[in-house]
């Protein structure tokens, strides 16, 4: 009976050593086969744009007069038919969104809201504006550079005193930071940064600034 006991309990020790080796050469093959990453920075996802504007290309095409772009039919700047002066200042400045990032650009600018003739019954259409902006500047060799949201801490970076007070975010409105819309036509001697906002059925703004890049010898 001590003999049958002893044989047992020599079958069950040599069962469970088996059993623990085989688990530990499992977890290995495991381990083994999960991917490794040299560096901490291989697992970071690329999020920042350097903007540089001499990526942009320049463009040959012929502007016309400042502020080079129009509204479409039936729309106006402001409520005038015609451009106002008075929207025009000769040197100003506008923060303009670049790929998230709201960038103090410097110029001649032109500052105007976007307004519907509604003798026609219809209101405004932001699909059919900004279509027409669009396909204005593209012709015009223009570039779109911000396609994202603009974070609010971007607009606490700057703060209300330059972008409400000083107006100088006429073209950001704090309630459509996912839609503002920002192009830059570049020429040999200077920079059209375009940016607007539309709000459906209601209306929307626009800033155009000309930055002279002629450099005087």
């Amino acid at each position: 009976m001590k003999k049958n006991i002893g044989i047992f309990i020599v079958s069950f020790l040599i069962f469970s050593c088996n059993n623990s080796a085989k688990k530990e050469q499992s977890e290995g093959k495991v381990i083994d086969s999960l991917p490794k990453i040299e560096n901490k920075s291989d697992a970071k996802i690329k999020t920042n744009v350097d903007f540089k504007i001499d990526d942009i290309a320049e463009s040959s095409a012929e502007l016309g007069v400042f502020p080079y772009i129009n509204p479409p039919e039936n729309y106006t700047y402001g409520y005038d038919k015609n451009i106002n002066k008075k929207y025009i200042r000769d040197f100003d400045r506008e923060y303009f969104a670049v790929a998230g990032k709201l960038i103090p650009v410097d110029g001649k600018t032109f500052k105007s809201t976007i307004e519907k003739d509604r003798s026609d019954g219809k209101r405004f259409n932001s699909l059919l504006v900004g279509k027409s902006f669009e396909e204005a500047i593209l012709d015009l060799g223009g570039v779109n550079v911000n396609n994202v949201t603009v974070p609010k801490s971007e607009i606490e970076r700057i703060g209300n005193t330059e972008l409400i007070d000083k107006h100088y975010g006429f073209s950001i409105d704090y309630n459509l930071l996912d839609a503002i819309n920002t192009y830059i036509i570049k020429t040999k001697d200077k920079e059209i940064w375009i940016q607007y906002y539309l709000l459906n059925d209601e209306s929307g703004a626009i800033a155009i600034l000309e930055k002279n890049t002629n450099k005087k010898t």
